[in-house]
């Protein structure tokens, strides 16, 4: 049973972040250049996509795995993105790394919403987010070490000290673009709905901003107006 499990994380692991999410993003960025843009949408992502191949071919020794393959994919095509579109943005760097967050929550959105706004359906919502939490850490391999706990009956916590995103951003010298992929545990922490599940999310450290880990925590609440509390900047 595990080893079936492992295989299909693999699989899915190559399809959705290496294939599903790239293209999808990419949408998105083209999109929004086609609305302020026009002119320039086909050149600028041309670009992007022929400077993606070139940073995967570059960093092709550095995935272990499946979902490693797939996290080297979708981080080329952000540090792509990032280095083409800071010329759109005048050489805003600032303005670059808040536009591609958004973008990939974007892309995002949707999945989430299913995954971490059902529990809230459930007789166990917190359990259920637990299994939830569970289940993401086993689909990210070997390159990324996510710690889940059950403290007591009332929060769930979730610790990573290891991430392929913060270990590829940090070694091309440009850490402060894997706030963009910091985009991923905003757009699920938004999805835990108060009023639905009695639950808000936390996130308290991040790596990509100096932490010595990402700590998350959801909790049980009786405030249904309760809004989740991000320390990203």
């Amino acid at each position: 049973m595990d080893e079936t499990r492992t295989t299909l994380w693999e699989l899915e692991g190559r399809w959705t972040m290496g294939r599903a999410l790239p293209r999808d993003l990419l949408s998105t960025i083209g999109a929004w250049l086609r609305r302020e843009f026009p002119d320039r949408r086909a050149f600028v992502l041309a670009v992007i996509r022929r400077r993606a191949e070139e940073i995967r071919e570059e960093d092709a020794g550095l995935p272990v795995d499946g979902p490693a393959e797939g996290m080297l994919a979708l981080s080329a095509t952000v540090l792509a993105a990032h280095e083409t579109l800071i010329d759109v943005f005048d050489g805003d760097a600032r303005r670059t790394v808040l536009f591609l967050r958004q973008a990939l929550g974007s892309v995002l959105r949707r999945p989430f919403q299913v995954t971490f706004g059902a529990p809230g359906r459930r007789d166990d919502p917190l359990g259920a987010i637990e299994s939830a939490c569970r289940a993401e850490a086993g689909r990210h391999g070997a390159s990324v070490d996510i710690r889940v706990e059950r403290p007591d009956a009332d929060a769930v916590e979730m610790r990573v000290e290891r991430c392929f995103f913060h270990d590829f951003f940090a070694r091309r010298g440009v850490g402060d673009v894997t706030t963009v992929m910091c985009a991923w545990d905003a757009t699920w922490m938004r999805a835990v709905d108060p009023a639905v599940s009695g639950l808000r999310a936390e996130r308290t450290t991040l790596r990509s901003q100096g932490d010595d880990a990402c700590r998350f925590r959801v909790v049980c609440t009786e405030d249904p107006a309760a809004t989740f509390v991000d320390a990203l900047r």
